[in-house]
């Protein structure tokens, strides 16, 4: 038995393999080459005798302690030698060295020997999806931490998750998932998401439709009824350093200042100091929920302003829901999402200036 690396010329045995293990939602020659070529992928092969007999394929999240099986698959005429047991121990060791803390999967709600491994390998069920698969088969989702951490867990209200739908939207997105956590009468809806991005954008971006930023986020969770803190470390304009326009410019500023100005005569506390580790422990211990502002490109490569909501922390570790769905992602790959902290530090900063900003919000 041998376990490597999947290569080119495997490609033809790996789609045999795949056709003889399932019905639908095959992987094909392209999307085995996809793999082998995506930076944060891998696929391991499994060898008897120098025949392939089984494979793994991981997909790791950008930035994050988070691995996702993509598929895995034995041949059937191996099957009840505990091969499938051994290749999801490799796989899993191969996400430890890749620094990952928790591996992610889907598996048919009727595969119920899949499902038999994964339940003994101690992974545990966390969503559910209906009509997941090209055949409307539902899908199970399970996660196992591969890594034992050291800390209490430390966390708020239990925070739902919601999708952005549109590019720019990531702001009133993650401020819903806030919101919904201390208030169950809040409606989770696109009409909601577009509501919160017409009041608290900034009009203008570098291109396209303008994204929200802190000053207009706090102030729509406050006129929802909620107590909010600001956190900024800049009195500056925010966000102009990219736009060439200098009407575009002035309107952004502007608008911060109507927001500022709204922010004062509304009395929500604004702190200027840089928030900290500490900071955010206080805010969970306080009942309330971290909405943060961070630079995507630690998680898409894209030099971007991005908000996410925090979810729980556990020793060096922070979790997050991020309402942004990736090419090659499902929305259950960003629910919780563990990052360490030095990884946590460098992604929470924004642009040249290293913008740092958190909206918490807590119920009256």
């Amino acid at each position: 038995m041998k376990f490597r690396a999947g290569k080119k010329s495997d490609i033809s045995a790996l789609v045999g393999l795949e056709k003889k293990s399932f019905d639908s939602d095959q992987l094909s020659d392209r999307s085995f080459k996809y793999f082998m070529d995506l930076s944060h992928g891998e696929i391991l092969v499994l060898e008897v005798g120098g025949e392939i007999v089984g494979y793994g394929v991981l997909v790791f999240h950008r930035g994050t302690a988070l691995a996702r099986l993509y598929s895995l698959a034995i041949d059937k005429r191996h099957s009840g030698k505990g091969l499938g047991r051994k290749l999801l121990n490799r796989l899993e060791g191969l996400a430890r060295e890749r620094g990952c803390t928790y591996l992610r999967l889907e598996v048919k709600s009727s595969n119920k020997s899949a499902i038999s491994l994964y339940d003994s390998c101690g992974y545990r069920r966390f969503a559910h999806k209906e009509n997941y698969y090209e055949d409307q088969e539902d899908a199970e989702c399970y996660e196992k931490r591969i890594r034992e951490l050291e800390g209490k867990l430390i966390k708020g209200p239990k925070v739902p998750y919601y999708q952005q739908t549109t590019d720019f939207t990531c702001g009133p997105s993650s401020l819903l998932m806030g919101m919904k956590a201390l208030n169950r009468k809040i409606k989770l809806n696109r009409e909601h998401e577009i509501e919160l991005w017409r009041e608290a954008t900034t009009i203008f971006m570098t291109s396209g439709h303008g994204g929200c930023g802190p000053h207009g986020l706090a102030l729509a969770a406050h006129i929802r009824g909620f107590e909010v803190e600001l956190y900024i470390n800049t009195s500056a304009s925010l966000f102009v350093q990219g736009v060439r326009s200098a009407h575009k410019k002035e309107v952004i500023q502007l608008v911060q200042k109507s927001f500022e100005k709204k922010i004062r005569k509304e009395k929500i506390k604004v702190f200027k100091d840089e928030y900290d580790w500490d900071t955010i422990k206080d805010i969970f211990a306080y009942g309330g929920i971290p909405v943060l502002l961070i630079s995507a490109y630690r998680l898409t490569e894209t030099k971007a302003p991005h908000w996410i909501v925090l979810t729980a922390m556990e020793g060096d570790f922070i979790y997050f829901h991020d309402p942004e769905v990736d090419k090659d992602q499902l929305a259950t790959d960003n629910i919780n999402v563990p990052v360490r902290r030095d990884e946590f530090e460098l992604m929470a900063k924004f642009g040249s200036s290293q913008l740092k900003s958190i909206v918490a919000i807590y119920k009256k």
